[in-house]
């Protein structure tokens, strides 16, 4: 539980540090933005 807690902090991180957002990512990856907005 733990490791997945810290890699989600690390996404958001990383979108900070890249100036990108959530909805960036979901589209990046295909998925809807609700879902990558409860990752980080």
């Amino acid at each position: 539980m733990t490791d997945n807690k810290v890699d989600i902090n690390r996404l958001k991180i990383v979108l900070v540090e890249k100036k990108r957002t959530g909805k960036w990512l979901a589209e990046q990856l295909g998925k809807d933005t609700t879902t990558v907005s409860k990752w980080c």
